[in-house]
């Protein structure tokens, strides 16, 4: 479903910030896939996100998703393929909007537009029958202006958002690091549901190793713009924040001193 080939990327070239982001990235995932990917601040974790979703456009190598080339496609070219769940509860939704209103904009995205406006009757109740497997109580507030939800709400109504018309590749960039242990377990307890329901294809970038450990097939680690580590099926079960651990030593030559990290 997805398909990184030999992708590189370096930020400001020839200058004194020169960064070499990512480095000669090899990675594929399979359909149903579910990547989680841990790393240190500036391992590349972000930017191999962004490299997906067109954000920025790579050095060289190819991206290919569902087989198709999208390597010198633009963001709102890929936008039809791509779900994508951001760390900022604040982003991914229109806060001056309501709630059906976005809803209505997710579930258009890829359609032709017409000059027609509104939202119809049906659309409604689909929408109330989609969001009352939260638990939020949204689905009686659909004309409420999103702005004037809790963090824990909009996050939820993103990541609905992204997966209400499926995508090939469904992109999570720490979506729960932002919101308070009680909100950040439901969060990932109804991103667990999705994902599974639908049988998506899925990233997720996350600083807590355990997290990382239990969500998903697989896990990748990255370091210094490559991954350093690929784990999966029963492999992943078995690992242990200190297997993690030592395995970064082993694969960087370094110890990992990121605090957020271990303390997670």
């Amino acid at each position: 479903m997805l398909k990184i080939k030999n992708v590189s990327k370096t930020f400001n070239i020839g200058t004194i910030n020169e960064k070499k982001a990512l480095k000669n990235i090899n990675l594929e995932l399979n359909d149903g896939d579910f990547v989680t990917i841990i790393g240190g601040n500036g391992a590349g974790k972000s930017t191999l996100m962004n490299m997906i979703a067109g954000v920025y456009p790579i050095d060289c190598g190819h991206i290919l998703i569902d087989s198709k080339e999208v390597s010198l496609d633009s963001e709102y070219k890929r936008a039809s393929m791509i779900g994508r769940v951001f760390q900022d509860p604040m982003l991914g939704t229109a806060s001056a909007m309501s709630i059906q209103e976005n809803l209505a904009m997710a579930s258009r995205r890829g359609k032709s537009r017409t000059l027609r406006w509104g939202i119809t009757k049906k659309e409604r109740k689909e929408f109330k029958e989609l969001l009352k497997p939260l638990g939020l109580g949204l689905e009686n507030r659909l004309t409420s202006k999103v702005g004037l939800l809790s963090g824990g709400q909009r996050q939820a109504l993103t990541l609905l958002m992204a997966t209400v018309k499926k995508p090939k590749v469904l992109l999570l960039d720490e979506h729960t690091a932002a919101l308070d242990p009680a909100t950040s377990a439901k969060v990932l307890m109804l991103t667990n549901e999705i994902v599974t329901k639908q049988h998506l294809t899925t990233m997720m970038v996350t600083h807590d190793m355990q997290e990382a450990i239990d969500v998903g097939n697989r896990l990748i680690m990255m370091y210094d713009g490559q991954i350093i580590y690929d784990v999966r099926g029963e492999e992943k079960k078995q690992l242990t924040v200190p297997d993690l651990l030592k395995k970064f030593e082993e694969a960087s030559g370094s110890e990992f001193v990121n605090d957020r990290m271990l303390l997670g």
